[in-house]
């Protein structure tokens, strides 16, 4: 597979924060696994191109990247390289964050499916800083709100951010994947040369969002309790706060004077220094108002220290203890929750469990397939949703699909639901099978005559793409509390003129199955079965009604019955056939009153009198013949199929369709002396 990463961040040269290293493990691990990756990031010197561990790195500097203008230009020359490596087909799928929407300008050229993956949007993270962002900021926010709507798959690493997503951007419509980020296990990890110190540790941007005024407040009560404790912050200052000043100033002119000695601020380090604090620091603290799922957990689990996570997090699921977990905003909880944690490691130096669960729920092998799954799906999603386009383009020229759905899918077929973007509803049927539109068109018509409610394509002639045969009906609600179907309305769709000049297909199909049944002698498998239909069918294939020829529908069931506003309409016409007059009569007698294997008795003969009225011609044992004609077809396509090795008959599809239920119905039958002369 070929995969691009895009996005401002990436190690080393960009390592802002957790979308940074979850681009580089991504990366790095997919391409390991002889995946083709290329990542498009941001440079903070020039333009430049290198492999760094199987990954294709393309860096793009534009100045004065914090105004509009720079803003702009850096999304245009990332547009620009996309639109040259979908040309030379380099690209399978693209992947990028919500957060600054980089591939915003490349989506009118787009002809490959976009992964965005849920890091936290601006428009949430506006909601936890009080700050006014900037001059992008309206920018930024338009930006992302089109991006997440234009994605083809959504993914989020926690369920707290897809629930946010759903809410602020209206889109219950899209499907969000939760799978969490995968672990940095390699550069974080629990160093027993390590000696332990008194102090915490924080880790992370110095913004409001992430919490530092409440630890800021809590520390004072932490202080007073624990006399011998230090905290060190590691992170770059921001004016992201309340009061657009430093942080770190609001930090200090909050803690008493009298415990600012005992804060250390070593501003952003390499992530590949971390590991030494964790294992020296006794307790993490991560008191964010608001975070999706921060890496900087991640990467302290493995190590071992202990934690005091947030309760409006990711962090709820990471760590899955709520000991662990302090009531977010109160720095009451937060000190009590820090002091607690504290006295933990003092008699237990290094948490094993959290070890434990980072290795099992959160390894690169586990993550990383779960997103190739994702990725594979997506790709064949995105191709299948381009081909139900052209067929769209076929009945008209607004075929752009906002969504679609599989509604149903059969042995013989498979159903789509489809929107397109200009609120238009269709329903779209594949056929697996040589679909006769002639017959179908002429069984419309037919039903037409006889004022009988029909739904029929909008295409006036099939439409084949590569290889499949599709229909395109109009979309009409259907009515389905009410699943009763009038039994005069079967009454009508039976008794009306379908007479046809045509050649009959019904005696040719079932004296197929039977002549190759009675030769094939190959399994003793179904033996007796199959010996018991053919014997009932030697005493009717010489039946004068298989000569018979009439245009029959061949599946009148509930399903295939729509009822909207009052109405009925005959739908699905793929098994139309040309056959006996009674041949419908046999189907809707078997398909809707059975009953525990069983025709129904009142139901059958209601059915047979009203159409006896109108065609006198027929007796009542024509009828009888004709249900054990349907039933031994039905039976005989079945060995037949499963004697080639075309189906298994006690697969789980089949036997959602059981031929056992068609056999007892006619040894049921057989023996019905009483619905017959």
């Amino acid at each position: 597979m070929k995969i691009c990463f895009v996005h401002e961040e990436y190690p080393d040269e960009t390592n802002f924060g957790g979308i940074a290293t979850y681009q580089k493990i991504m990366a790095e691990y997919l391409a390991s696994r002889g995946n083709t990756v290329y990542v498009i990031a941001r440079s903070l010197r020039r333009d430049s191109e290198e492999i760094i561990n199987g990954v294709h790195i393309t860096r793009i500097f534009v100045d004065n990247y914090e105004t509009k203008n720079g803003a702009r230009k850096y999304r245009q020359k990332i547009c620009n390289i996309l639109r040259q490596m979908q040309s030379e087909e380099k690209i399978d799928i693209i992947e990028t964050p919500d957060w600054s929407a980089s591939t915003v300008y490349f989506e009118k050229y787009r002809k490959v499916p976009l992964v965005v993956r849920l890091h936290t949007p601006l428009k949430i993270w506006l909601k936890y800083n009080n700050n006014e962002f900037g001059v992008l900021k309206n920018q930024m926010l338009k930006w992302e709100n089109q991006m997440l709507k234009k994605a083809d798959v959504l993914t989020s690493c926690s369920s707290i951010l897809k629930e946010m997503i759903i809410s602020e951007y209206n889109i219950s419509n899209k499907v969000i994947n939760v799978i969490p980020n995968p672990a940095n296990i390699v550069d974080f990890y629990y160093d027993n040369k390590i000696k332990k110190e008194n102090s915490l540790l924080f880790v992370g941007s110095l913004e409001e969002r992430k919490g530092v005024v409440v630890l800021a407040k809590a520390l004072n009560l932490v202080f007073k309790e624990r006399s011998n404790i230090n905290i060190i912050f590691i992170g770059k200052d921001t004016v992201r706060n309340h009061k657009n000043i430093s942080t770190k100033k609001l930090i200090l002119d909050i803690v008493k004077k009298e415990y600012r000695d005992k804060i250390t601020f070593l501003g952003q380090i390499a992530n590949k220094d971390l590991n030494r604090y964790f294992n020296e620091a006794r307790v993490a603290i991560f008191p964010s108002l608001f975070d999706n799922f921060p890496y900087v957990v991640l990467e302290a689990m493995a190590t071992g220290i202990e934690i005091v996570g947030s309760k409006n997090s990711g962090m709820v699921d990471m760590l899955n203890n709520y000991d662990e977990i302090y009531d977010t905003g109160s720095y009451e909880d937060l000190a009590k929750k820090i002091i607690i944690q504290y006295d933990n490691s003092l008699k237990h130096p290094v948490n094993m469990k959290n070890i434990k669960r980072v290795n099992e729920l959160y390894n690169c092998d586990l993550i990383c397939n779960k997103m190739l799954e994702i990725y594979n799906k997506a790709i064949d999603n995105y191709n299948f949703k381009k081909t139900l386009e052209k067929v769209l383009y076929n009945i008209t020229s607004e075929n752009k699909i906002n969504k679609f759905a599989r509604e149903k899918k059969g042995v013989s077929n498979n159903v789509y639901k489809v929107i397109t973007t200009t609120k238009e509803t269709y329903i779209i049927k594949r056929y697996s099978h040589n679909y006769d539109f002639s017959i179908s068109n002429a069984l419309y018509k037919k039903y037409i005559e006889n004022d009988i409610n029909i739904i029929s394509p909008i295409n006036s002639k099939i439409i084949t793409i590569n290889s499949y045969n599709y229909n395109v009906f109009r979309y009409i609600k259907s009515n389905k509390i009410n699943n009763i179907i009038d039994i005069n309305y079967i009454c009508k769709l039976l008794n009306c003129n379908r007479k046809i000049e045509s050649k009959s297909l019904l005696k040719e199909k079932c004296l197929k199955y039977y002549n190759y049944l009675k030769k094939d002698n190959t399994s003793k498998k179904l033996n007796k079965e199959i010996d018991y239909v053919l014997g009932v069918f030697e005493r009717l294939k010489d039946n004068a009604l298989l000569n018979e020829k009439y245009l029959n529908h061949g599946d009148i069931s509930k399903s295939n019955i729509l009822q909207s506003k009052c109405k009925s309409y005959i739908i699905d016409f793929d098994e139309a056939t040309v056959s006996s007059f009674l041949y419908d009569f046999a189907v809707s007698i078997i398909k809707l009153y059975t009953f525990n294997n069983r025709i129904k008795t009142k139901e059958y003969l209601y059915i047979r009198n009203y159409i006896k009225k109108c065609h006198p011609q027929y007796k009542d044992n024509d009828f009888y013949e004709m249900v054990e004609i349907y039933l031994c077809k039905i039976l005989l396509e079945k060995f037949y199929l499963y004697r080639k090795g075309e189906i298994n008959l006690f697969s789980k599809r089949q036997l959602k369709d059981n031929y056992k239920k068609y056999l007892k119905i006619l040894i049921n039958f057989e023996k019905r002396c009483d619905l017959y002369e």
